[in-house]
């Protein structure tokens, strides 16, 4: 994951933007983002928070685009690109309503546990197929029965790569902890091993591998 760019006016630009759209000056943001694209066309930050500048105005059309234009410079995966171009993919095609993505990502910009729940919960409660939330209710429950169950639930949703791959990953140390270790190291591998599987994910694998191997 390339995130900074060999050209220093286009960092400039980046950063400016950033705080252009802090301020809520999102026509700015997208101006001086798109300087920043011209001037390094193949660095995948910009591009992503063009996508992400358009999701807050409400463009859906165009954050799809550039989510999916993220997804083609940063293919092994780039922050959340994936679980939106999957997001809102669905809502464009009727699959899933217009604007979930949009209130999917609460759960990011609250710190608060509770609400992150209640976002999460509301989410599987009304649309049960929608993945990524059910990833979410894995980190923000203790029991692990019921880590499962939303582990399951999550992976029964045809989620995106990135989310599927989390949703292995815990899984996987779940089955660890309960003592099933060989099942445990075969998820893993199966990630390792999977052509789908995104960088991050991949790597924090083998760390679990490694892990669960010197036990």
């Amino acid at each position: 994951m390339e995130t900074a760019p060999r050209n220093e006016q286009a960092t400039t630009l980046h950063l400016e933007a950033r705080e252009a759209g802090q301020a809520g000056n999102y026509d700015l943001a997208i101006q001086k983002l798109n300087e920043a694209m011209v001037i390094e066309p193949n660095w995948a930050y910009p591009v992503y928070d063009l996508a992400f500048t358009y999701l807050l105005k409400g463009d859906f059309a165009n954050a799809l685009k550039y989510y999916k234009q993220t997804d083609e410079l940063e293919p092994a995966g780039f922050f959340t690109t994936k679980t939106a171009v999957y997001t809102l993919e669905g809502e464009q095609n009727g699959l899933f309503p217009e604007g979930l993505y949009t209130f999917y990502m609460q759960i990011e910009w609250t710190e608060e546990p509770e609400k992150k729940y209640e976002i999460a919960k509301r989410i599987v409660d009304n649309i049960p197929g929608y993945a990524p939330a059910w990833k979410e209710l894995v980190y923000l429950q203790n029991d692990p029965e019921e880590r499962l169950y939303a582990i399951e639930q999550g992976l029964a949703g045809n989620p995106d790569s990135e989310t599927k791959g989390i949703l292995m990953l815990n899984k996987a140390m779940i089955l660890h902890e309960k003592g099933d270790s060989d099942t445990a190291r075969k998820l893993l591998e199966a990630i390792i091993e999977s052509q789908e599987t995104t960088a991050s994910n991949s790597a924090i694998a083998k760390v679990a591998m490694r892990s669960i191997n010197e036990n």
